[in-house]
């Protein structure tokens, strides 16, 4: 009969509407205790209609859910809807102190737990930690991210094969491990490296997540790949080394100058296939892009495998760095995306390559791709500051030489010898047309469309208020030009 009225609750418990008004603290209550999830010690008491207490001793309360172990589990799903749509659920479950309840039966899985259990257990922490922010730290607290992480341990070990040093992890635990790696970003998302504990679980968080990488016989490898790259945008940068120091033997190790890139090369698959999106790109590039950035900047190997993979040397000159499927056009194709903040991270991935030089960055994306990132980070028109990086030797191929001096720079793309348009025209058609354009830019200036700028002092344009500031700065560059040939 419980198990019957559970099972209708938690359908009913899909539906938010009203839900904070329907909801009382004696119902939150009831639930917790059949979750097992109460503070009761010794005994276990039930809610009558009328709102008395049937208290039952604690032996007979045992083995009455032992028999049937399912209504606990319906409990724990019905506490899942209510805490992801009601806000006064959240407010009573912190309340009654079921976080410590709830981490301290985690912390008591073993192999042979309930796997159910363990699933809505850890769904019910995640969304405890996702929607409520203070929670975190109490967790942290009671060592919630170390219980998860010995976990995790265990479910490695518990499918590591002897002979091939790989795993094979059933859809189930897939399921779990996943649900685990989105809780432990909660958690980690804003914490703190500045203490030895922190550190130490940094180290075993990665040391596991290479391992997760690392091997790809599981099902449901994709959404495993993608938790283990939103959590790996919380790690330190210095504990990126570890994912490059292997000590697995295994012929299928991918090594690049004596340093393992197994996992790098996975992570560009990765973000391979998620450039195929049309859909929420920033939530489904930002991740994988960050993750690349800071790969990339923990070692200079990883760096130029990584070159190579993206900005291979160059051969293909006739088409636009956009056009294609490789892994360059696709990348090149967000330069001009209207979404900000993927344009950007996109935009500094590919300078890291470049070694942060802006000639190498037109060389490879054309100047008009960009230009954006230039204006933002004040490198038009001026001087660039020398960054350190390894010398590399020039990778310029054949094809790219031959045709370099055709090369549109704008475009980066090579270009046939256009047919000068003015030729055969009179002084006054040259005069005619001229004034045309003048006056048809006047006009998007006028409208708004366009805004004339200059090229202020720290490389960044400043919109211009009359049109004699661009006499001014034309001046200052003829200035430049003769300073410099001198």
């Amino acid at each position: 009969m419980h198990l019957n009225c559970l099972a209708a609750l938690r359908i009913l418990s899909r539906d938010k509407t009203d839900l904070d008004k329907i909801v009382t603290a004696e119902m939150v209550t009831l639930l917790l205790r059949l979750a097992e999830l109460d503070c009761q010690k010794n005994e276990q008491q039930i809610l009558s209609t009328n709102g008395n207490y049937y208290t039952f001793p604690s032996r007979f309360i045992l083995i009455y859910f032992f028999l049937i172990f399912s209504v606990s589990v319906e409990s724990a799903k019905v506490l899942c809807n209510l805490l992801y749509h009601s806000f006064k659920v959240r407010e009573l479950v912190i309340e009654k102190n079921c976080l410590e309840n709830l981490i301290n039966r985690i912390n008591k899985y073993t192999v042979n737990s309930s796997h159910e259990m363990k699933l809505f257990d850890i769904k019910m922490l995640f969304i405890i930690t996702a929607l409520n922010t203070s929670t975190r730290n109490t967790v942290k607290e009671l060592n919630g991210d170390f219980c998860l992480l010995n976990i995790l341990d265990e479910l490695l070990e518990q499918h590591k094969s002897n002979v091939s040093m790989s795993f094979s992890i059933k859809n189930d635990d897939v399921m779990l491990i996943c649900d685990i790696l989105k809780v432990l970003f909660n958690l980690y998302i804003h914490s703190e490296d500045s203490v030895i504990e922190e550190q130490e679980k940094n180290k075993k968080l990665t040391t596991c997540l290479y391992k997760f990488l690392y091997n790809k016989n599981w099902s449901k490898y994709k959404d495993l790949v993608s938790n283990v790259i939103n959590l790996l945008t919380t790690i330190p940068l210095k504990n990126y080394i570890q994912m490059m120091q292997s000590n697995e033997n295994n012929e299928n190790n991918i090594v690049y100058q004596n340093t393992d890139v197994t996992t790098v090369s996975v992570v560009l698959e990765f973000l391979d296939q998620r450039l195929n999106y049309t859909e929420n790109l920033l939530e489904n590039l930002s991740p994988v892009v960050t993750v690349l950035i800071r790969l990339v900047k923990a070692d200079k190997s990883v760096r130029k495998y990584v070159r190579l993979q993206v900005l291979p040397p160059l051969k293909d000159v006739m088409k636009r760095p956009e056009e294609g499927t490789t892994l360059k056009a696709k990348l090149c194709k967000l330069l001009t995306s209207p979404i900000t903040k993927l344009r950007d991270i996109v935009a500094e991935f590919l300078f890291i390559l470049c070694k942060e030089n802006v000639s190498r960055m037109v060389k490879y994306t054309g100047y008009g791709n960009a230009a954006g990132m230039f204006a933002n980070k004040g490198l038009l028109g001026r001087n660039q500051e020398k960054i350190s990086y390894s010398e590399s030797e020039d990778s310029d191929t054949e094809e790219y030489l031959k045709y370099k001096e055709q090369i549109n720079p704008v475009t980066g793309c090579y270009e046939k010898i256009k047919p000068n348009l003015l030729e055969g025209m009179t002084d006054e058609q040259k005069e005619y047309e001229a004034l045309q354009l003048v006056n048809l830019v006047d006009q998007l200036t006028r409208g708004g469309v366009v805004r004339p700028c200059r090229i202020g002092d720290d490389g960044k344009p400043k919109p211009i208020e009359h049109v004699l500031e661009l006499q001014d700065e034309l001046q200052k560059q003829q200035y430049r030009r003769e300073s410099d040939s001198d």
